[in-house]
Formats: C-alpha cells, sequence, structure tokens
C-alpha cells in the first residue's frame, strides 16, 4: 500500500486523507509527505478491538447490547484524541516499507528528459523524465495500459542505478513510495513521485519497478432513519445550542435504524444512538484495501434524503474495522421539517476510498540497447 494517500498539515498539525504536495482542504497550506512509521504494527486500538467484540457477540448480541459496546469505543475514543474529521487513524507502515519524507520544494536545480520504457504484465512503464533541486527529485512516469478511471497510487520496489550497477538512491532500493500525482492522460496514466534529495542526472542508466499500485475508486451508501422527537421539536426553533444533547442520559422514544443494501464491500456490524450522536460500526467484506474503509483518501459524507445537503462526519478505525459517528444536532438541521414529532428523520452517508491492487512486474525501464 502506497503513502502518498495521507499527508501532513503543518499548519493545522493534522493528519489529511490527501496527496502530498496538494492543499490542506481546512487552511490552504501545502500538505507534506507522512514519515515513515517505526517498523512493527501497533496494538489495536479502542476501535479495532470493540470491533472483533462486536463480531465475536453478534450472532447472540441484542440491539442495546451492541450500541453500549459501540458507544464504549467511540467514548475511549474521543477520550484518547483519536479521532479525525474524514482522516482514519494513521496505519504504522509495514517494516519494508519506505514513503519518502520531503519539506516543501526549493528551486528546480536540473531536469533530464529520458523516453525510455519497459513492459511487464500487460502495461509499459515510460520514464519521462528526472527533475531535480534544492532537497528533492521528481520522478516522471507514464504508464500505458491502465484502464479508464484508474489511478496509480504507489510505485514498489523502486531502484534507481548508474551504468555500473550502483544504486543513486540512498538505502539502495525503496519497497512502497506513494505518488504525489496521478492522473488520466493518452492511453493511460502520468503520475510522480518526489524523493527526499537530489540524485545525479547524468548518472542514471536504469529505473527499476517491482510492481504498481492500481487504486479504483469505490463507495458504499448507508440509509438510515433516526426518530428523536425532542430533537425535532428544538430544531425547529432553529437552536444552536446541543449541550442538551451531550448531557441527555436517556431518550426512550428514540429509535436509530441504519442499513445498506447493495453494499459490496463493507458491511454493518452495530448501530446506537447516545448522547447526541448517531454511531456505526462497519467491517470490510474480503480485503480491506479493496474496500471503502481502505486507508487511500477516505471519507464520509452525510447528506439529507434528496442528497442536496452535505454534513462533515467523524470516521475511525483501522485493519478493516471503523466506526462512524455522526452529530444529530448538525443531522437535524438539514432535515425537512414535519408537524409529526415521531416521524422519522431519514438521511444518507456516503463512504468513499479507493481500492488498491498490486500488480507485479518487473520492469527494468533503460535506453534502449543499453
Amino acid at each position: 500500500m502506497g503513502g502518498g494517500r495521507q499527508a501532513w498539515c503543518p499548519r493545522c498539525d493534522e493528519l489529511r486523507a490527501a496527496r502530498p504536495r496538494t492543499a490542506c482542504p481546512v487552511c490552504g497550506r501545502q500538505l507534506l509527505a507522512v514519515p515513515p512509521a517505526r517498523p512493527g504494527q501497533p496494538r489495536p486500538g479502542p476501535v479495532d478491538r470493540a470491533a472483533r467484540r462486536l463480531r465475536t457477540l453478534r450472532p447472540a448480541a441484542v440491539p442495546v447490547g451492541v450500541a453500549l459496546l459501540v458507544l464504549a469505543v467511540v467514548a475511549s475514543a474521543f477520550a484518547a484524541g483519536r479521532l479525525t474529521r474524514t482522516t482514519p487513524s494513521t496505519p504504522a507502515a509495514a517494516p519494508t516499507t519506505t514513503v519518502a519524507e520531503f519539506l516543501d520544494e526549493g528551486p528546480e536545480t536540473g531536469r533530464r528528459d529520458f523516453g525510455w520504457e519497459a513492459r511487464a504484465s500487460g502495461l509499459t512503464v515510460r520514464l519521462r523524465s528526472l527533475t531535480v533541486g534544492t532537497g528533492f527529485t521528481r520522478l516522471e512516469l507514464h504508464v500505458d495500459g491502465v484502464r479508464r478511471g484508474l489511478e496509480v497510487s504507489a510505485l514498489q520496489r523502486l531502484r534507481i542505478r548508474d551504468a555500473a550497477g550502483k544504486d543513486l538512491l540512498a538505502g539502495g532500493e525503496l519497497a512502497t513510495i506513494g505518488t504525489a500525482a496521478s492522473q488520466p492522460a493518452a492511453g493511460g496514466v502520468d503520475t510522480e513521485v518526489i524523493l527526499d534529495r537530489p540524485i545525479d542526472l547524468q548518472a542514471v542508466a536504469a529505473v527499476e519497478l517491482g510492481g504498481l499500485t492500481i487504486a479504483d475508486e469505490v463507495d458504499e451508501t448507508l440509509r438510515g432513519t433516526l426518530v428523536d422527537g425532542e430533537l425535532r421539536r428544538r430544531a425547529e426553533g432553529g437552536f444552536n445550542d446541543t449541550v442538551w444533547l451531550d448531557q441527555r442520559r436517556s431518550c426512550p422514544g428514540c429509535r436509530l435504524r441504519v442499513r445498506c443494501e447493495d453494499c459490496d464491500t463493507i458491511q454493518i456490524t452495530g448501530e446506537a444512538y447516545r448522547r447526541g450522536r448517531v454511531l456505526i460500526a462497519l467491517e470490510a467484506v474480503g480485503p480491506v484495501e479493496q474496500s471503502a474503509l481502505n486507508a487511500g483518501r477516505r471519507r464520509v459524507v452525510v447528506t439529507d434524503e434528496a442528497g442536496t445537503s452535505e454534513l462533515p462526519a467523524w470516521i475511525d478505525g483501522s485493519e478493516g474495522t471503523a466506526v462512524i459517528s455522526i452529530a444529530a444536532g448538525l443531522l437535524a438541521t438539514i432535515l425537512p421539517d414535519d408537524p409529526d414529532d415521531r416521524a422519522p428523520m431519514a438521511f444518507h452517508v456516503l463512504v468513499e476510498s479507493f481500492a488498491e491492487q498490486v500488480i507485479r512486474g518487473g520492469w527494468s525501464i533503460r535506453q534502449a540497447g543499453g
């Protein structure tokens, strides 16, 4: 999996589900690559542990038990400060994974155009150019044969060698490096990666790739209804104070229903409505990297039934499980008025990400006859 699907905003000091070098959606500052994580996997967090408990207890669970379990998990996640707006928890990188770390690019000091190419696994990879600057190297590639609508999200086992076979990258092979840009082009995809130091352009004799991570947008829609008479009555008056929602300990007549009718990559494992929040526990169906819970550019959007109004939501989790949290006070503001306080408030939740698949190859890109 590539490292280019999360980036850090130095101004907000927050991780964003976006590519490095794009603008922060909050402050507009250019996002930076996420530094390599320390080797090894972290202990499962509260959301991951709870999702596993949900799967274990699901056959015997009753709605109240599931609701309380999800509530406890999200409450602990809030206490630990782990929930982030539309941005997943940062997964620890595998021990063999390297993601280039770079600061704002300095001025360019050199460029070399190539046009070399190699073919493997039905894909042709062409080395377009290398650009160096103060503290960085930009590698630009064109990949032919990628189906329309797909992107290249990472390069696998990248090496750059000179004519004598010596590695020009510090440390030799980069196990995985996320792309900084990927966009459709004639016959395929143009993509680029940013390395964290300049290399000797004139010494480059070969660029080798062991694989490409191909990404395809995937989205799933959840449909829900919420019955909360007190919330609807207060919302009709245009209230701004939602503290009472956080402090309300019970809501005897409240009911939450969430379903996923045509979901292919995720399923609902629990739902709850407590202290002014709609909580939905999800798990991936099949490999998480090919589901809407994949960390690649994952986001959640809540809309009214017509899809005309949007609200932000929170999502947290990794390893194939996640919990979505929606503020009911905001939800009530986008729903149509109804004289019946007990009328269900209908809403949709869009979960979208990029499903990723690694194509193994063996592209040795060098000058023809070289």
